[in-house]
């Protein structure tokens, strides 16, 4: 007679898939973070990392391929769960034994600059990554921070999370397509400032290390924020081009010298940019739009001589 198929392995697929399923209903039920790692709440960091790692081997998407889709977003919903249950034992872990990590050290280039596009400007910043993770002030990431504003008197304050790192990356890049970056940037170029500041700290559960300062060289690094500022003429209200080495200049309306007192800083009526003349254009150094193109000068009685605009 023919054997009967052995039907074991069927049972055993049926029996791990159960099993699955329960540790799945077990994860979203528990409340704190030890029951769903099924670890003691004074347990040991490397305790944690194993745990986490049996249960994350167990609930990866390939694991969960025959199961129903609910039961498949069940299980993504449950590893989810496990991620943010080792994060805050971790945490906790390094808030009673840790201490706050070093501060970063500069690379041997700090920063450079990727790109000088006005709208798409680019810079790289690093630092270096130590040679041994010290185990009693472990970085567990890097946070990058920046002001969002800066005074005329070239102050920084309200300073920003730009970016967070993993423990083994070293270097950011600020974009000017990002918003927030934007933001920092346009802070800088509103007031001229000569330098645009960041700074990379690193992080673990105790807390935040010392900021490692950059100061990346930026009104000197692109053109348009090098233009002239202007002086409005007591006589005719036109804004007229301050001259370079001259303590006097001509208005470009009618003519009569103008003092250096005369001077005025335009803001632009969009974005609040410093407005500078290029090239005989009022322009804005932020959003770079053209407020105004300077006129040919014009002496009194010419016909065509008018004392409005700017």
């Amino acid at each position: 007679a023919r054997a009967r198929p052995c039907s074991s392995p069927p049972a055993a697929a049926g029996t791990k898939r159960r099993d699955v399923t329960s540790e799945i209903k077990r994860i979203l039920a528990a409340v704190s973070a030890e029951d769903k790692l099924q670890v003691s709440a004074s347990a040991a960091e490397e305790e944690i990392l194993q745990a986490w790692k049996k249960l994350v081997l167990l609930l990866h998407p390939d694991k969960l391929q025959r199961l129903d889709d609910e039961t498949r977003k069940e299980g993504a919903e449950a590893l989810h769960e496990v991620h943010a249950a080792k994060d805050e034992m971790r945490r906790r872990t390094q808030e009673a034994c840790a201490q706050v990590p070093a501060q970063p050290r500069p690379g041997s280039a700090p920063f450079r600059c990727l790109d000088a596009t006005p709208g798409a400007r680019k810079y790289e910043i690093s630092w270096t990554l130590p040679d041994v993770q010290d185990p009693s002030a472990p970085v567990e990431k890097y946070e990058v921070w920046g002001p969002r504003h800066c005074s005329e008197l070239g102050e920084t304050y309200d300073w920003v999370l730009l970016a967070t790192l993993p423990q083994l990356q070293s270097q950011f890049i600020i974009v000017e397509e990002a918003p927030t970056q934007q933001d920092v940037m346009w802070a800088a170029d509103r007031v001229l400032r000569q330098t645009l500041s960041l700074t990379v700290h690193a992080v673990n559960g105790k807390g935040s290390s010392e900021g490692l300062g950059f100061e990346l060289p930026w009104a000197a690094a692109f053109p348009w924020l090098r233009g002239m500022g202007s002086l409005v003429c007591n006589q005719c209200f036109r804004l007229t081009p301050r001259g370079g080495r001259n303590s006097w200049t001509s208005c470009a309306g009618c003519g009569v010298g103008l003092s250096a007192e005369l001077a005025v800083v335009v803001r632009c009526t969009g974005c609040g940019g410093e407005v500078l003349w290029q090239r005989n254009a009022l322009s804005c150094t932020c959003c770079r739009r053209t407020l105004a193109v300077n006129m040919p000068q014009r002496r009194r009685g010419d016909a065509r001589y008018h004392s409005g605009g700017w």
